[in-house]
């Protein structure tokens, strides 16, 4: 390859291209990322632009090297999708002064005039090279996501996971066969690192971290407690240190916990959880937290009891910037994978009208979830103007819980 930056995704080898599968999924999870937050950096770019020649120059093979498994495996089909939509919004708004202004400070607002030409070039580059797939791949090139969701299920997140309509909990209808055996606690630890990903809360207790598929503290087959928090509501009260709120029953709440103060737990978070930690989607551990304070009352306004946990992030950990990343673009497809997947299992085993009433269900959570944060913005705003200490950006580093 001409270009020795691009040698750390492919490079020759027995007069043929060596693809880094894994690299190439690291470029299309920071590229497509980059276009969705407006936060596109020069390195990308470049790397971007290498793919894209050596990938073109692959097609003038006669047998190319980059396959079906690894253009699947590595979301490259969407990459060039996404740089092809970008492009053609850059294209609509040149014709539109208003809509160009716009479209630079939400969209793009760190590119500069040269990346924006590369970005061009890209995409006359992306354009040929799906022609190229279009006419090698043909109808499979469009059916890529039915396999993904295949592979999904008999080996990739949702393996040993079963959808199971006659169970009657919140939190979902899928379940997973118990795992046996304790393992060492350096296992433990080994096996789990924060930002480790999973589509909901079953998957979580087929690996092992937790013991149950319930919003409770557990001790996974690792022998180290856990504790999901997938709905209530989360506030930051100091650096690295979180108040947990949730109310409900005496069962809910996680009276276990009240002889963990002083320790430290695995806290993983969900996208249910009103919080600004919480994950776009599906369930991610978020580290280790010490249990500071723990305290519940009864609400006699509503009959409910109140729990308050206070949790301190250990130190030394991966730096929350980081996790803000998960679930990445590749995850994302992977959940709107499995959303459909659920959504034709509920329709197929309960029948239509249980469908509709689970896909109104999920409309009501999101919009509650999106109305709470706009609310938690719009008080930080007040906050930051005052001389507070909160910011009105959800991706703020002040945030660092």
């Amino acid at each position: 390859m001409a270009d020795q930056s691009s040698e750390s995704l492919a490079s020759y080898a027995s007069a043929e291209l060596d693809w880094d599968r894994t690299e190439l999924l690291n470029l299309s999870d920071c590229v497509r990322a980059g276009l969705r937050s407006g936060n596109v950096f020069s390195s990308e770019v470049e790397k971007l632009s290498n793919f894209l020649e050596a990938a073109l120059k692959d097609e003038e093979q006669k047998y190319p090297t980059l396959d079906f498994e690894i253009i699947e495996y590595a979301r490259l089909d969407k990459l060039l999708s996404e740089i092809l939509q970008f492009v053609d919004t850059m294209k609509v708004a040149s014709l539109t002064p208003e809509l160009h202004q716009l479209v630079d400070t939400v969209k793009v607002s760190n590119l500069t005039p040269e990346l924006l030409l590369r970005f061009r070039v890209n995409g006359s580059q992306a354009k040929k090279l799906h022609r190229c797939w279009r006419h090698r791949f043909r109808e499979y090139l469009f059916m890529m996501d039915q396999h993904r969701c295949a592979m999904m299920v008999e080996g990739g997140r949702l393996k040993d996971v079963s959808f199971n309509s006659s169970l009657d909990y919140d939190l979902g209808k899928w379940e997973t066969k118990r795992l046996t055996g304790p393992v060492s606690e350096v296992e433990a630890s080994l096996q789990f690192e924060p930002g480790h990903w999973w589509l909901n809360i079953t998957c979580a207790e087929r690996d092992g971290i937790v013991n149950s598929s319930l919003e409770t503290p557990t001790k996974g087959c690792y022998g180290f407690t856990a504790l999901p928090l997938l709905t209530g509501s989360e506030e930051l009260i100091r650096q690295n240190t979180v108040r947990y709120v949730r109310e409900g029953r005496t069962s809910e709440m996680h009276i276990p916990l009240m002889t963990q103060v002083g320790r430290k737990i695995r806290i993983l978070r969900g996208h249910r959880l009103k919080s600004i930690f919480a994950p776009e989607a599906g369930l991610r551990y978020d580290g280790l937290y010490t249990i500071r304070q723990y305290g519940f009352k009864l609400d006699s306004n509503i009959n409910k009891y109140r729990l308050e946990l206070t949790l301190e992030r250990a130190a030394g950990q991966a730096p929350f910037e980081y996790l803000r990343q998960v679930p990445r673009p590749s995850q994302m497809d992977d959940w709107a994978l499995y959303g459909k997947l659920e959504g034709d299992k509920i329709k197929l085993l309960q029948g239509e009208s249980s469908y509709l009433e689970w896909k109104l269900k999920q409309r009501e959570e999101q919009i509650s979830r999106e109305e709470w944060l706009r609310s938690k913005l719009f008080r930080a705003s007040f906050s930051r103007v005052g001389g507070g200490g909160e910011l009105p950006d959800r991706r703020a580093s002040a945030y660092e819980p």
